[in-house]
C-alpha cells in the first residue's frame, strides 16, 4: 500500500463524531502510516494508536457531568472550562488508564498540531519519550483560547491547533502521503463565522500579537481549507468522511443523548464509505 495519512479534525465535542468513525475503523483493523491529529482529533488519534479507540467516546460518556472534567464554576472563577489536568493526568494514568506501551510500539505515527502563541504559526509534534510528554501536547493541541492556560513545552507556548491548522492537508503531503483519508466534523455547507469579540484579545494575550492574528483571521483559514478539501474531494486525491448535516453534539455539549447521537453518526458513515475507502486505498 501507499504511504496514507489520516487527518482528524477537531471540534470539541463534535469530535465524538470522529470517535465514531475510528471505532470502525479500528474493528477493520484498519492502520495508516500517520495520523496527523488537531484538539480532539489529536485525543482520538492517540487512542487509535494505543488500540483504545473505545477511550475516545466512553472518557466524556463518563465523565461530561464531573466538574472535574467540565465546569463552567471553574472557568468563570478563572480556572479552566476544561480541566486538562485532570483528563491528561489523574483520568489518563488512574481513572481510565492510557496504553502508553502499545501505543509507543506502534508502526504508525502520531503528529499533533498546535499554535505557537508568539508567532501564531501552526507547530507539530511528532516525538513523545514519554505517557507524560504525550499527554503535555495533547493538552496543548486541545487549550483553546480564552477557556484554558497556554501550554510551555521547551522554548514554545502553545495553544490549540485549530486556530492555526484546522484541516492540516498540507503537512500530510509533507509527509510524503500518496493517500490522505480525512475526517471531518463539520458538513460541507459550513462557513465559519468571523470572531466577534476581537477587543478581548488584546487584553488577554497583549504579548501575543501572532496568536491575536491567527485568530482574528482564522474563520478565512478555515473556509479556505474547506474549499480546498472539496476540490482534492473530487479530482479524487483525497477520501473524506464527514457529517451530511449538522452534528447534535455543540463544541461544548453535556447532553449525553446527542454525544451518543454524534458519536453514531461517525460509526454510521464509516460503514457506509468503508467499501469506497477499501477501493481508495487499494
Amino acid at each position: 500500500m501507499d504511504k496514507s495519512v489520516l487527518v482528524l479534525e477537531g471540534g470539541g465535542m463534535r469530535g465524538l463524531y470522529g470517535a465514531g468513525v475510528l471505532d470502525f475503523l479500528a474493528a477493520q483493523k484498519l492502520t495508516f502510516s500517520d495520523v496527523v491529529g488537531v484538539s480532539m482529533g489529536a485525543c482520538n488519534g492517540a487512542n487509535y494508536l494505543s488500540n483504545q479507540a473505545e477511550r475516545n467516546y466512553r472518557i466524556p460518556d463518563t465523565f461530561i457531568n464531573d466538574a472535574r472534567y467540565l465546569s463552567y464554576k471553574r472557568w468563570l472563577m478563572g480556572g479552566e472550562l476544561f480541566d486538562l489536568r485532570f483528563i491528561f493526568e489523574t483520568l489518563s494514568h488512574e481513572l481510565d488508564p492510557y496504553d502508553f506501551d502499545t501505543f509507543s510500539k506502534s508502526s504508525s505515527h502520531l503528529h499533533i498540531v498546535a499554535t505557537e502563541c508568539v508567532s501564531g504559526e501552526s507547530v507539530c509534534f511528532d516525538k513523545f519519550a514519554s505517557h507524560e510528554e504525550l499527554g503535555k501536547l495533547l493538552r496543548a493541541s486541545c487549550s483553546l483560547p480564552f477557556a484554558a492556560k497556554s501550554v510551555v513545552y521547551e522554548d514554545k507556548i502553545l495553544l490549540d491547533g485549530g486556530i492555526s491548522d484546522p484541516i492540516p492537508i498540507s503537512y500530510a503531503k509533507t509527509l510524503g502521503a500518496k493517500k490522505i483519508v480525512v475526517v471531518l466534523t463539520q458538513p460541507s455547507e459550513y462557513k465559519k463565522s468571523a470572531f466577534k469579540f476581537g477587543f478581548l484579545l488584546k487584553l488577554f494575550y497583549p504579548k501575543y500579537k501572532g496568536l491575536r492574528e491567527a485568530v482574528l483571521s482564522r474563520h478565512d483559514r478555515y473556509n479556505q481549507s474547506m474549499l480546498e478539501v472539496d476540490r482534492l474531494e473530487k479530482s479524487g486525491e483525497i477520501f473524506i468522511i464527514r457529517p451530511s448535516s449538522t452534528l447534535p453534539a455543540s463544541r461544548i455539549e453535556r447532553d449525553r443523548t446527542r454525544l451518543k447521537s454524534t458519536y453514531e453518526r461517525g460509526f454510521a458513515d464509516a460503514w457506509e464509505s468503508y467499501e469506497g475507502l477499501k477501493e481508495y486505498l487499494g
